[in-house]
C-alpha cells in the first residue's frame, strides 16, 4: 500500500513542470510560483482535515515546533529551488539534478535512520538514475541547459529532496502522516513568505484569473493530495524504497509531455524510461519479498 501511495505522488508531481512552465509564460514569477503553490495546498489540508478529521491535528505544541520548522524550512528550499532551477536552466536539467536525491536518501537512511540498503537495492538505485539520466538525455526539442545558478538551485532541490524525505520518513513514522504534512505545507508557508519578502520586498501576485485558477489546481493535485500521499507511504515504507518509486515522476512528465507539448522522445529517452520503470517495479517486487 505504501509503495503504491509513493508511486501515485510521484505521477502526480510529474504533471509540475507543465503546470510551472505554463505559469511562467502566463507572467507569474517563479519565486511566487514557489509561494503559492504551497499556500493552495496548505489551505486545501486544513479545510479538508479540519472538516473531516480535526482530532488527527491535534499535537503538542513542541510537535507542531518540529514539524512547522523542520519540514517547513526543508519543504520551502526545495519549492523556492526547484522553480527556481526550472525558470533558470528548464525542466530536463532540473529533473536529472533532482534525481540524485534517491541515491542520497539509500546513502544516508542507514545511518540516520538505521535502514541500511541491500545490495540488491544499490544496484536498482543505479539503473533507476541511468533512467532517469537517459530519459532526460532523449527528450526530443529540450535540450538539457547548463549554467552555474541554474545547477546550483537544481543540487540544492535535489538535496533538500532527499532531506525533506529524510524528515518525513522520521516525523511520519513518530507523529503521523496527517499533521507532518499539514504543518510542515504550513511551515513551509511562513518560511517562504518571510524569505520573499526580505529578499524582494512585494510578492508579485498572478492578475488573471486563469493564473489563479491553474495555480488553484497545481496545488491542489501536487502539494495537498501529492504530498498526503508521499508522507503517508513515508509513515508505512522505508525512506530509500519511497525516494526511489518517486523516480517514476519524470516518466510521467515525459509521457505528459510528448502528448501535451508535442515534445516526444528519441530511443534513447525511451530506453531511459524503461529503465525507470525496471528500477521501480524491481524496489516493489524486491520490498514484497523481504517484508515481514
Amino acid at each position: 500500500m505504501g509503495y503504491l501511495e509513493a508511486i501515485a505522488a510521484a505521477c502526480l508531481w510529474g504533471s509540475s513542470g507543465i503546470f510551472s512552465v505554463h505559469l511562467f509564460r502566463m507572467g507569474v514569477p517563479p519565486e511566487t510560483v514557489a509561494l503559492l503553490r504551497p499556500v493552495v495546498g496548505a489551505l486545501v489540508l486544513v479545510a479538508v482535515f479540519g472538516v473531516l478529521r480535526p482530532a488527527s491535528l491535534r499535537v503538542s505544541r513542541r510537535t507542531i515546533v518540529i514539524l512547522g520548522l523542520g519540514g517547513g524550512v526543508t519543504v520551502a528550499i526545495f519549492q523556492l529551488a526547484y522553480q527556481l532551477s526550472t525558470d533558470a536552466v528548464g525542466v530536463p536539467t532540473t529533473v536529472a539534478l533532482l534525481y540524485l536525491a534517491p541515491a542520497l536518501v539509500v546513502a544516508a537512511a542507514g545511518p540516520l535512520l538505521g535502514e541500511w540498503p541491500t545490495r540488491t537495492r544499490v544496484a536498482l538505485v543505479v539503473v533507476t538514475l541511468v533512467g532517469v539520466w537517459l530519459s532526460v538525455a532523449g527528450a526530443e526539442h529540450v535540450p538539457a541547459a547548463f549554467g552555474s545558478a541554474g545547477l546550483a538551485w537544481g543540487a540544492l532541490a535535489g538535496l533538500s529532496y532527499a532531506t525533506y524525505t529524510l524528515f518525513g520518513r522520521f516525523a511520519s513514522a513518530r507523529y503521523g502522516a496527517t499533521p507532518t504534512v499539514v504543518y510542515s505545507t504550513v511551515g513551509a508557508c511562513v518560511v517562504l513568505t518571510v524569505i520573499l519578502l526580505s529578499v524582494e520586498g512585494t510578492i508579485a501576485l498572478p492578475d488573471t484569473v486563469s493564473a489563479w485558477a491553474l495555480l488553484v489546481v497545481f496545488g491542489a493535485t501536487t502539494i495537498a493530495l501529492a504530498q498526503f500521499l508521499f508522507f503517508d507511504a513515508l509513515a508505512r515504507i522505508e525512506a530509500s524504497r519511497a525516494s526511489l518509486a518517486t523516480a517514476i515522476e519524470p516518466v510521467v512528465a515525459a509521457i505528459l509531455a510528448t502528448l501535451l507539448l508535442d515534445q516526444g522522445l528519441r530511443s534513447l529517452g525511451w530506453i531511459g524510461i524503461v529503465l525507470v520503470v525496471a528500477g521501480v517495479v524491481g524496489v516493489g517486487v524486491a520490498g514484497r519479498r523481504t517484508a515481514p
